[in-house]
């Protein structure tokens, strides 16, 4: 979605937000909400699993939040396994005949109202299918109710489509759903804000349903979820509470992978990050098709999207399983924990140099299909609760009660733990073991061995012998200090104490000096800069828990 915008025509899809202006930019926008799954832990599908998470979503409607007039929500959505029952009746109603569940793809698409414009993404959509070697076989308009909307929702309602994708030649499906990432990708990208398009899922075994809505409309909005042939092995749902920030139809989640609750405090480096290392990335996977679909982060997403994004690229690509790619993005605190096993420390040094921590306080939910599962970050501030039932079902939710569940079939409860990893594999059938999990990773390669050969520690270098010329010049006028930028003061109040007493650098008084943007004498590089906080009111616990 590369384009220029202006205050006249908004900004991000469809103008839906405000353009940068005074103190406000869009690139500031973060959610806090409410999530939740159900899943057959032997991954049967049903339609009850979805009629429960519509219970699920809408008891959690008091962390999502309203407009002015209440039919406006912030945002809610579903996101389930694709049910080729289902898919099979609704194209078969359009004359097409599905191949097998697994060889085709669908999504659900927001276009624009206008059908010249509508047309244009959509041939758009054909014609980088066909340069992949896919075809979209059939589109199919998805029935939905206009009449429950709001007035904002309604003033960027788009229509919601569904391209029915199949690989021209027999693909395994890692590659089919590779070549669906770079499809939806290529087309975000060749798509302007005002088009309207945005892909809300493209995948071989994953959907998802989402809007502006609140989480009662959710099933009211898409009737297709009030099929009965709409039968799912789990249903994850998000209820979005924009914090001080301006809700959007694109914005609303689940995203293609996950949803998520809290904020990510890390965001702007993260996101520096994942940008600069795009000129290094190669996948033998992916071949000279990776280029085309960077920038991987859209640059009009929410920190949940960027999230998303980076995730889906670790996954797709081959690099890592879900469950392994969310051990490195959201790592627990190992740096301070004697008791940790050495191949789990290990594991996590060689994460923290493939790429840093996404820090919250967040709260991920997530599936691929076969695994699903929840994750919360090493500070611990977001609430998760999960039940085990002895109908082999597993309900997570931010809180206890989402779902009424008869107390005499409960076989397990609990909540997630900080740093700790809710997973759900269906095809195994188990729930996994947090500690078995991270072991099992932790053991398949010799992270210890790569350390020590490649990585270079301070202890390592050998300190110079020199000794340095000493003469009758006062220190306060050494021109040393002007040509490394020091001033005697930051001598004798800062660098004198940390030598002597190795005493922190830190202080209560505010700092006056002149900006080094606006001083005429040297100053060192790092002095234009100055870290940018969080807007929100968490207490930085960090250091505390890492300790436990």
């Amino acid at each position: 979605m590369s384009a220029t915008t202006n205050s006249a025509c908004g900004y991000g899809w469809a103008g839906a937000l405000p353009a940068k202006q005074g103190l406000y930019d869009p690139a500031n926008e973060r959610d806090s909400c409410g999530v939740g799954f159900i899943i057959n832990i032997k991954g049967i599908p049903s339609h009850s699993i979805l009629r429960d998470s519509e219970d699920l979503l809408c008891n959690m409607t008091h962390r999502g939040a309203t407009g002015a007039d209440e039919r406006d929500g912030d945002g809610a959505g579903v996101m389930a396994a694709i049910p080729h029952k289902f898919m099979t009746k609704a194209f078969k109603e359009l004359g097409y005949s599905l191949p097998p569940a697994g060889h085709y793809a669908v999504g659900n698409l927001f276009l624009h109202p206008d059908e010249k414009v509508r047309q244009v993404s959509i041939a758009a959509v054909e014609r980088i299918a066909q340069s992949l070697g896919l075809q979209v076989a059939a589109w199919r308009l998805v029935p939905t109710n206009s009449e429950i909307l709001g007035p904002n929702g309604r003033s960027r309602e788009p229509i919601v489509m569904q391209p029915l994708v199949i690989a021209q030649d027999q693909l395994a499906e890692q590659e089919f759903q590779r070549r669906l990432f770079v499809l939806r990708k290529r087309a975000m990208h060749e798509s302007a804000p005002d088009s309207w398009f945005y892909v809300c899922s493209l995948a071989v075994r994953n959907i998802v349903y989402k809007g502006l809505l609140t989480p009662a409309q959710v099933p009211e909005y898409y009737t297709d979820l009030r099929d009965s042939t709409f039968e799912t092995h789990f249903a994850l749902v998000h209820s979005r509470f924009s914090t001080n920030t301006f809700p959007s139809w694109e914005r609303a989640q689940p995203f293609n992978w996950c949803a998520h609750n809290g904020e990510i405090n890390t965001l702007r480096g993260n996101k520096n990050w994942m940008r600069a290392r795009e000129g290094l990335l190669q996948s033998a996977a992916f071949g000279s098709q990776l280029q085309s679909a960077f920038p991987i982060i859209d640059e009009h997403s929410s920190d949940s999207g960027a999230f998303d994004n980076v995730l889906e690229l670790l996954v797709v690509s081959g690099a890592m399983t879900m469950p392994e790619a969310v051990m490195v993005m959201v790592p627990e605190a190992w740096q301070n924990d004697p008791l940790m096993p050495a191949e789990k420390r290990a594991f996590y040094e060689w994460a923290s140099c493939v790429m840093e921590p996404w820090d919250g306080p967040a709260l991920f939910t997530f599936s691929d299909g076969r695994y699903c599962g929840a994750s919360l970050d090493r500070n611990g501030l977001r609430p998760c609760r999960y039940y085990v039932t002895d109908d082999d079902r597993m309900i997570c939710a931010s809180e206890v009660g989402a779902v009424k569940v008869d107390p005499k079939s409960v076989l397990q409860k609990g909540r997630l733990m900080p740093g700790r990893m809710l997973l759900v594999d269906t095809l195994a059938g188990t729930i996994v073991d947090d500690e078995e999990l991270k072991l099992q990773y932790a053991r398949q390669h010799p992270f210890q061995q790569w350390i020590e050969e490649h990585q270079i520690r301070l202890e390592q270098l050998k300190p110079s012998n020199k000794l340095a010329d000493i003469d009758d010049t006062p220190v306060s006028r050494d021109k040393r200090l002007r040509a490394f930028g020091y001033s005697a003061e930051q001598l004798n109040l800062i660098i004198g104490p940390m030598v002597l007493g190795g005493k922190e650098p830190l202080g209560s008084m505010g700092n006056d000096a002149v900006l080094a943007c606006l001083d005429s004498t040297p100053r060192l590089p790092y002095e234009y800069f100055r870290e940018l906080f969080a807007q929100v009111t968490n207490p930085p616990i960090d250091p505390i828990r890492e300790k436990i």
